[in-house]
């Protein structure tokens, strides 16, 4: 007989849990599957499902696309019903897996609501500069050309070289501490940059650039790299607000829990990960016959892996389901 974690939670308290395996508590990691459940309000449907100006999404890149060109996306996808654009994701996605998967995304605009769709999605193969800087702890030559705030350059370089040193440091508020990630952190030359018209390229104007009291040296070099593609295509919908929030509830809402007939040890699953405290069920691997089985209602099954081909943690996100006439949203977390 199995445990959940809520229940250990109650039985042993929360000090004394560690983990749990095949559903049962014992000393060690956390859990490897975690089911977390969230009350979803879809009474008025906002964010992240409903973006009021589709200009505001950011770009797959270290640089954004310019207001100029985001806005000549949007007026050719509401003028043609159709727009390709490679490197801007209009359609939110959610981690799924060692994948991401698209969710149902809306916008306004005229009054209107819209409903924008992936129509087709490529990866292709492209050759792109690239620029970056390596934090140096030797002192630069006195015969050294050092790049100092305010940078001499135009402005499409001074946007490359910021996200350069952005890029450095995870978190970057403007105060510049330890490094955070080993590898060199690059940023693209995308369609939206001119290599042609930058100094940075192929190679930088400067030996070093100093900021805070710290030197980095520049690094350019041309890579080949995947660049994702997508057809967008938009449909109108209905200018009625109340109209709308019924339409999208549709199609947010992806599983109907209640008439799924679900077995008593699956429904004592998802009572655990509705519960108000953890709000999560837990359990070890192999799952249970019950979490299996709410896996397969949740249409996560199908993509789930066996644990041992994890070498990370990987998520399955934002899956949205009806269930004692309250919807929400499921998450599964799996550690290996």
């Amino acid at each position: 007989m199995y445990c959940s974690r809520r229940r250990a939670l109650q039985l042993l308290g929360a000090s004394a849990v560690t983990t749990s395996t095949a559903g049962c508590l014992n000393s060690g990691s956390l859990d490897e599957y975690a089911l977390i459940a969230d009350e979803l309000d879809l009474s008025s449907v906002g964010r992240p499902y409903l973006k009021p100006d589709l200009t505001e999404i950011e770009a797959v890149t270290r640089v954004d696309f310019s207001a100029e060109m985001k806005a000549q996306y949007v007026s050719e996808l509401f003028d043609q019903g159709s727009v390709t654009i490679k490197q801007w994701p209009l359609v939110g996605r959610d981690e799924w897996g060692r994948e991401a998967k698209p969710y149902p995304t809306f916008c306004q605009r005229n009054n209107s609501f819209y409903h924008v769709r992936i129509a087709d999605e490529r990866r292709l193969e492209r050759e792109r500069w690239h620029f970056a800087v390596e934090r140096t702890d030797e002192t630069p030559p006195d015969d050294a050309t050092i790049e100092t705030r305010p940078f001499d350059l135009s402005t499409q370089d001074e946007r490359v070289l910021d996200a350069a040193l952005d890029a450095v440091y995870a978190g970057n508020d403007g105060f510049l501490g330890d490094p955070e990630f080993d590898e060199l952190q690059t940023v693209e030359f995308h369609h939206g940059l001119d290599p042609d018209a930058s100094d940075l390229i192929p190679s930088a104007p400067f030996d070093f650039v100093e900021v805070n009291e710290a030197y980095f040296r520049p690094v350019t070099e041309q890579r080949r790299v995947q660049v994702p593609k997508w057809t967008y295509t938009v449909t109108e919908i209905t200018q009625s607000r109340s109209e709308f929030d019924e339409y999208a509830r549709t199609e947010i809402v992806e599983h109907d829990l209640r008439s799924s007939g679900l077995s008593e040890s699956a429904r004592s699953v998802i009572d655990d990960a509705i519960s108000e405290d953890p709000r999560r069920y837990e359990e070890g691997a192999p799952p249970s016959d019950g979490l299996s089985e709410v896996l397969e209602a949740l249409n996560i099954a199908s993509d789930l892996e066996p644990i041992d081909s994890y070498e990370d943690r990987v998520d399955f996100r934002n899956v949205v389901a009806e269930y004692q006439d309250t919807i929400y949203r499921f998450d599964l977390i799996v550690t290996p």
